[in-house]
Order: C-alpha cells, then structure tokens, then sequence
C-alpha cells in the first residue's frame, strides 16, 4: 500500500501542480474511505466478540440481548442485527462475530432482574439500552446510566450534528448533572454497580434512587420512570420533574435511618457481591441537598449533612422484643417507658417535661428542637445543664444552697435534677457502669442504639435503650441537627471550666465523653434512683 501511494504521488507530480492537488484530494479521500480517526463513523466492525454485564439489578439468566448497528452520523439503524442471552443471573453476556457497516451499536437487554433491595426476582421486564462505538472495544456494559443517556445522545448527532463523541460526552454529563453528581469521568458503559470505586458507586446510587418512591405503597414502574427522565434530558439536557425528584429525596433522606438502606448491602452480599454500599451515601445526600432539604431547610437550623427524620413516629424507636415497664411523672401525667438494664433501671425514652412554674428552672432553658412541639412529643425537649440540673432548686435550697448557673462550678451527686420522682440525672460512673454492661466504648454505642434512625449503620438495640439522635441547640443559636451522633447530659462537671459539663455521646458504634458548654441545649434521659 505504501509503495501505491508513491507511484500515484510521481504521477501526480508528472502532470504538474494543479494536477497534483486534484489528485492529492482524491487520494486523501481514498484515505478517508479506509477508515480516518477524526471520523467514527465510517469504520465497519468485522468479526468482534464482545461481553458485558446487563444491570438494573443484575439482569437473569436468559434474558435477551441484541446488537444492532447504527449509523454513527444520522443514528438511523442499519438493519444489522445479532443475538445472545445472558448467562447467569449475575447479569453477563458475551456476543460473538459481529459485522457492522458503522462502528457504532445500540446493545439492548430486555428481561427480568434481582432487585437489589429484596434480593428477590422481579415479575415485570424491563429494557436497557447502551449506544456506543465500537472501535477499540470488546467490552460493553448496559446500566440505567447508560439508558438515561441514549435519548440524549440520538438527538445531539440526529439533530443538532454534534459528532458522536462529543455527543456522549455532553449527555453524559448532563445525565449525572440531573442526579448532582459532578465527580464522574468513566464512560457509563464501563461501569458496574457490584465493583468497587467511586463511580461505580454513583451508578449504584442513581440506580437505587430510580427504583423508589417516597409512598411505601407506591409500586415504581422502572421502565415508565425511565423513560419519563431520559425524555425530559434527551430534549433538553434537564431533568425538571420536582414531582419524581422529591419522592427519591425523601426516600433517599430515610433510608439510612430507617434501615432500608443497609438491607441493599446486605442483599448485595447475598448475591455474591463485594458490598460499597457505604460508597453511595456522598451521592445520595447530595441529590437530597440539592432537591428537598433546601427547598424544607428551616433557618434557625445548621444541618451537617446527615439529617434527622422528624417523621419516625416514638413508638418506631422502641425495640419489640424487649419487654418495657414504665414511669408516671406525677407532675405532667406523662407516661415514660423504662428498662432494667444489668442492675440499672432506665427511662427508655426522652425526658419531655417543660412546666416553668413549677419548675423555674426551666424558663427560657428548654427548647423543642427547631421549635416544633411535634419534635418534643417525638424525641423529647432539650435542656441546658443549668436547666437538667434544676439550678434555681439548687439555689434556693435552705439547708444547703448550692450557685450552679453558668460559669459556676458546684461538684454535685446524686441529685435528682428535673427528673420524674424516684428518677435522677445520671453522672459519669453511673454512664460507665451502662456502657461496660453493654460491652465497653467501642461497642456499647451499637446495643444502646435504636435500629431506627442513626445515619448508614442503625444499632441493635440489645437492651431496649433506644438511642437516637434528637440534635442539639448551640447555645444561644441555632439548632444543630446530625444523625449521626446521638447526645445526653451528664451531671458531671469538667473540673476545669467552670463553661462546660460532660455529656455522653454516641457515634455510630463507638461512645464517648465530651464536654460541652452548660447553656447547651443537649436531651436528658434519667437512671432509677
């Protein structure tokens, strides 16, 4: 070939300049012809095996899959078709000795899947598309990412003649701009939702996003859901539907306390798969800033990023197979459950008295979170310390007056603060005992945990505690809500600030003491005098 072209250039040359450039256009055509990097379109594919795995969640065994050419250019089929099944139901396929006229493809599964959550097979089929170019690829992989970018791209090469490339590149961009993921960079048909890496792990999140409602009851469509948003982004690069986007929020804003979320990391090891499940929350709490909590965000609360649900009922909290005694505080008539633990006997629950007459102390020192009653009736009231230790009782006790407002340090014990009768505000020993009952620092925060309501990794609730996070006031600001931690006072002072008294904590699994500053406002539970 190379010794053609030189023969043709002499004669070229022979017939002088002019000539030389007619024919110099017509070989570089010729060039074209066999197949230029700057144009996808004209390669033919001869003879490619290719493999790939389907994944809604992973696609069963025998569900069909196709290949059918398309023309690189005008995106009209070719008519060029080859068949396969999938091979096992962790979704894989392989099609052997396709021949296309244009290098680009649309592979197509239709079937049934595992769904990730239930881990069980699902009744309806769904169809999944991946368009892509062939050249330099055995490998293609066909996702909801992949099909939500399919409408776009036809569109960007159809109508606006944006080259295939840079069409691919622009629909998948907006695709994760839809789901506010900017931090995505491998093409939508080399990822998978069962390996490791970050955007593996955004595939998973959109994937689980798609599949849910923020109705319990709601049955999702998957198809007809996918198809509505790939609509929307084919004609316009957005997906504006605030409708759909809110019940994903607000589902996606429940799920790590309501435990849906770690019952996905679960099935996913069931299924034989290494679990990132933990990978996918950086994705789903941005998706959830940027559609519901910003449009619900209550000024007069700093939000960490992992909220509380307000919406959980007390009563979810509670744990079912323990049995519970209960408490009546003589003063309010409320009713507070309680629970032996080793050779303690515990409120069960938040303290939620608030009568400032009777109990001055109280006056201005005690909030329901946001100032909500709702959020009392659900999670109790918070205190400051001056507040949980009954400071103005204190004050005015005629046989031994003790000053502990703020900035005082007064070193009491055992003293009954605002708790029900019979009950006291526990200090620090008392704090240990629990904790080594239950295990010692590094696990007791887990077994005195609720299974509802921390972030990612709900407790066991081994002893019917029933932690859970009701945030925090930050002094004369605002409200600070994270459901990650979970916090109560203690009555222990830090003996060298006169600003601060012990509050335990729990993080996830781990518990700890820290120290926070007296006109907090922290929640309170009570220990059995």
């Amino acid at each position: 070939m190379f010794t053609e072209k030189i023969s043709i250039f002499k004669w070229c040359n022979f017939f002088g300049l002019i000539a030389v450039s007619a024919m110099f256009l017509a070989c570089s055509d010729d060039k074209i012809a066999g197949g230029s990097s700057d144009d996808a379109g004209i390669y033919a594919v001869k003879d490619l095996d290719v493999a790939g795995v389907s994944q809604k969640g992973p696609f069963v065994t025998g569900s069909h899959v196709t290949v059918q050419g398309i023309d690189c250019k005008t995106m009209k089929l070719t008519g060029e078709s080859f068949e396969g099944t999938v091979k096992s139901d962790k979704g894989d396929y392989d099609i052997d000795g396709i021949s296309l006229s244009s290098s680009c493809a649309v592979f197509e599964v239709t079937g049934l899947y595992v769904d990730e959550f239930t881990g069980v097979q699902t009744t309806e089929p769904v169809t999944l598309r991946s368009l892509v170019n062939l050249k330099d690829r055995k490998s293609v992989n066909v996702n909801v990412l992949t099909q939500l970018e399919y409408g776009r791209v036809v569109k960007l090469v159809s109508e606006q003649n944006t080259p295939f490339a840079d069409a691919k590149k622009q629909a998948e961009k907006e695709v994760l701009g839809a789901f506010e993921i900017d931090s995505v960079f491998t093409p939508f048909e080399d990822l998978n939702i069962v390996e490791d890496g970050e955007d593996n792990a955004a595939l998973l999140a959109v994937s689980v996003l798609v599949l849910v409602s923020g109705d319990s009851s709601k049955n999702v469509n998957v198809e007809e859901r996918l198809e509505k948003i790939g609509t929307s982004i084919a004609e316009t690069g957005i997906w504006a539907d605030e409708e759909i986007k809110s019940e994903m929020a607000e589902w996606a804003f429940a799920s790590w306390t309501n435990g849906q979320m770690k019952s996905l990391g679960d099935n996913l090891e069931k299924m034989g798969y290494p679990s990132n499940i933990y990978d996918i929350s950086y994705f789903t709490d941005e998706f959830v800033d940027s559609v519901w909590v910003d449009k619900n965000r209550d000024p007069s609360v700093i939000y960490s990023g992992m909220y509380i649900n307000w919406s959980i009922p007390k009563e979810a909290y509670f744990n079912p197979d323990i049995k519970y005694d209960s408490v009546v505080d003589s003063r309010d008539g409320q009713i507070y459950k309680t629970v032996k633990i080793g050779s303690q006997t515990w409120m069960a629950e938040n303290l939620n008295y608030a009568d400032s007459v009777q109990t001055p102390s109280l006056l201005g020192r005690s909030w329901c979170f946001a100032n909500k009653p709702e959020n009392c009736a659900m999670a109790g009231r918070l205190y400051t310390w001056t507040a949980a230790v009954d400071s103005v009782n204190l004050a005015t006790d005629k046989d031994n007056p003790q000053d502990c407002g703020y900035e005082k340090l007064c070193n009491l014990s055992k003293i009954r603060g605002i708790c029900p009768e019979g009950f006291h505000l526990p200090d620090t020993t008392e704090w240990r005992t629990l904790i080594s009952f239950a295990g010692g620092d590094h696990i007791a925060g887990g077994k005195l945990e609720s299974r509802l309501g921390m972030y990612r990794d709900p407790g066991t609730d081994d002893y019917g505690f029933s932690a859970f996070p009701a945030g925090n006031k930050y002094r004369d600001r605002e409200f600070f809500e994270d459901s990650r931690d979970v916090y109560f006072w203690l009555l222990t002072e830090y003996s060298d600030d006169d600003h601060l008294a012990y509050w335990s904590v729990f993080f996830y699994e781990t518990f700890n003491f820290s120290g926070g500053f007296k006109d907090m406002g922290v929640p309170v539970r009570c220990v059995m005098d």
